[in-house]
């Protein structure tokens, strides 16, 4: 019973870091919130009430993610920490996940917050688009920057602690993902982040029957 419930736990982590990676790129191609070099004529489509109900679908998309991502998060916790003498680094990884979770979740919450305000607010809301474009650009830095770069911080602990739970090309992997959060506001390290966490997640969803650490219980 213990080694299936191992099992189903590498798979459905492997599925909420897969699930986390392909509704983030999806949400933020679709929301394309205003970043970069400054234009007026974006930060209008962004706002635009035709645009708004796609960019709060992929915003309650992107949170589903997130959900995803910390789940994942969760067993790779439990999955490190039952490796001798690696359990602070389980913690380590726990805790600067969920703190990168949180900022991916508060990214997506401004990224959507504006267009719910102008589709609520209706013509009542006239707030300059310079204005619109620095809040957007605030939510864009809450999910390329603080929450890439802290679950980049996560993912270079979790190669450092994963001998014997991972085999040693996925481990490498896993550091370029880190190196690449760490650098997520160059922009397209990102979408490589995104990248490298998809193949992490197909690989638990392929190999959760031939885990080779022990898991706790309450994975």
């Amino acid at each position: 019973m213990e080694g299936r419930n191992v099992t189903a736990g590498a798979q459905l982590a492997g599925a909420g870091a897969l699930a986390f990676s392909v509704l983030t790129f999806a949400g933020l191609t679709v929301a394309n919130a205003p970043g970069g070099d400054y234009d007026a004529a974006s930060v209008a489509k962004y706002v635009a009430h035709g645009h708004a109900v796609a960019v709060i679908v992929v915003t309650h998309l992107a949170l589903l993610g997130v959900l995803g991502l910390i789940y994942a998060l969760a067993y790779l916790r439990d999955a490190v920490g039952a490796i001798p003498g690696s359990r602070r680094a389980g913690s380590v990884i726990w805790g600067a996940g969920l703190a990168a979770a949180a900022s991916f979740a508060i990214g997506w919450g401004v990224v959507g917050g504006q267009v719910i305000a102008h589709l609520e607010g209706g013509k009542a809301i006239v707030i300059p688009a310079p204005m619109t474009y620095l809040i957007s650009q605030v939510g864009v830095v809450f999910i390329f920057g603080s929450g890439a770069i802290l679950l980049g911080f996560a993912l270079v602990v979790l190669m450092l602690s994963s001998r014997g739970l991972f085999p040693g090309w996925l481990r490498w992997l896993t550091l370029l993902a880190g190196v690449c959060g760490i650098a997520g506001l160059a922009f397209f390290t990102f979408f490589l982040l995104m990248l490298l966490l998809a193949v992490v997640g197909v690989w638990l969803l392929a190999n959760g029957t031939r885990s080779t650490a022990p898991v706790a219980s309450g994975a």
